[in-house]
């Protein structure tokens, strides 16, 4: 069965991600535009690294253009925002993205991007879906696929948001994991970037092209024997993900700066530095350090659903300062409605650049005020769904979990309960992998690991 989730249509290659289903997915696609009558100014197709993303691309910029769409092709593999961009600043239709983002190599996906410049929103995905179950061949006169290059245009949009001056002239020392994905040879056209893993390779080295901890031991080993061999020197090392929308980072110092933290360190570049303003959007699982921020800068925050879709709209409707989910896509004021990996490095290495400091130091600067939080999240996979939902509603009655006292259940997106400390568990179905995410937070790690290995127990018990 094909369903849109958070982002998108995704599924193991060969299994339920076939050129058939392609064809199926496609067509339904285009009859959405045609019935909708946003089907004339045309329709932008790219892809990742994966195994055959090219193939699939190529497939589905044929059934679009042999269904009278005016189709363009990206050249090379490109990163999503790449897409976003081009779709929005030709004034296009939509964009179909050929990739599974961060999920195992085995699998891949198909991204819908609006004429907005940002992911499809669930009345877009809900009634392609409707089509799905009744697809026929569309009229129309068949066109010619144009090849487009995103790569000029996007680099001098995502470059205006920062002084490349101040960058270079910084004497920071830039390592960028590119995880083997579609943002290789990128910012390296515009930075002097040591970049790694930037190599096409379908089976990421072995890993999901997810920048966590567990995936970036080549980035963390690079940036500590660089702080061994650059004096005075100050060092970022930044990993994005396989379609180059997200992003993670670790200090010289081997230590990982997540992607709340992340959200963190851009708020206060934002603020601080570029004295910008707006509202502040995060989705039910990054940390509470963000509210803290917002009251201290007097900023207005909102929390939404799991999902960049969510805080896309925000940026369409509202003056969005920056938007962030805890998979670090992060959305800036300015930018289309859509995350972007790259324009973050770019902006962390601004933030260095202005207060001359590495990220860890910056990040230490804001603990201190605001109290030390830690994070973490665990993935449980062949959880039976209906049994997790069964566990997870049972839970809505407790009082207490863990031998901490419960202040407040929340149920925006999945179960969320709340503790007196403002520590916090999270217990959610992933809508991008068949799998159940709990997520936690709290003023130690043992206490986070202590939340997470209760909400294991309580899930597989």
């Amino acid at each position: 069965m094909i369903k849109f989730g958070t982002d998108g249509w995704r599924a193991k290659i060969a299994d339920d991600f076939t050129f058939d289903n392609i064809k199926h997915v496609t067509l339904a696609f285009i009859n959405h535009l045609k019935k909708s009558g946003h089907d004339k100014a045309g329709v932008a197709v790219g892809f990742d690294n994966r195994f055959q993303s090219e193939d699939f691309a190529q497939t589905t910029a044929e059934v679009c253009a042999e269904n009278g769409i005016k189709t363009y092709l990206s050249k090379y593999s490109l990163p999503s925002p790449a897409l976003s961009y081009f779709v929005k600043t030709n004034n296009l239709n939509a964009g179909i993205m050929i990739t599974a983002s961060h999920n195992p190599p085995e699998w891949n996906g198909f991204k819908i991007k609006e004429s907005f410049g940002g992911s499809a929103r669930p009345e877009f995905t809900k009634a392609v879906e409707a089509e799905i179950n009744h697809p026929t061949q569309s009229l129309g006169a068949k066109t010619k696929i144009e090849m487009f290059d995103p790569k000029p245009g996007y680099l001098k949009h995502i470059s205006s948001f920062v002084d490349l001056e101040k960058i270079k002239n910084a004497n920071i020392k830039i390592v960028l994991d590119c995880m083997h994905g579609s943002g290789i040879g990128y910012l390296s056209n515009l930075l002097e970037i040591d970049e790694i893993n930037s190599n096409r390779d379908p089976l990421f080295g072995g890993l999901n092209p997810e920048p966590i901890p567990q995936n970036l031991i080549d980035l963390t080993s690079y940036t500590k024997d660089l702080l061994v061999k650059s004096k005075n020197t100050l060092i970022m090392g930044a990993a994005i993900d396989g379609d180059a929308d997200r992003i993670g980072c670790v200090d010289s110092s081997g230590v990982f700066i997540s992607s709340h933290n992340i959200f963190s360190l851009l708020l206060k570049h934002l603020v601080e530095n570029k004295k910008m303003d707006g509202k502040i959007i995060k989705t039910f699982n990054i940390s509470r350090l963000i509210e803290l921020q917002a009251k201290k800068y007097g900023l207005q925050i909102e929390e939404v659903p799991i999902g960049f879709k969510y805080i896309a709209d925000k940026m369409l409707k509202e003056n969005i300062l920056i938007g962030g989910e805890e998979s670090g896509g992060i959305g800036i004021k300015g930018n289309i409605p859509e995350r972007d990996g790259s324009l973050c490095t770019l902006l962390l290495a601004e933030l260095i650049a202005y207060n001359k400091k590495t990220l860890k130091q910056l990040l230490d600067e804001i603990m201190d005020e605001f109290g030390y939080s830690y994070y973490d999240r665990i993935d449980l996979h062949g959880i039976d769904r209906e049994m997790a939902l069964r566990k997870i509603e049972v839970m809505k009655g407790l009082k207490a979990f863990a031998n901490s006292q419960i202040v407040k259940i929340e149920t925006l997106d999945g179960l969320k309960l709340d503790f007196s400390d403002s520590s916090w568990i999270l217990f959610r179905m992933s809508g991008t992998e068949p799998l159940l995410r709990i997520y936690a937070e709290a003023r130690t790690f043992d206490q986070v690991e202590l939340l997470l290995s209760a909400g294991q127990k309580a899930i597989q018990s």
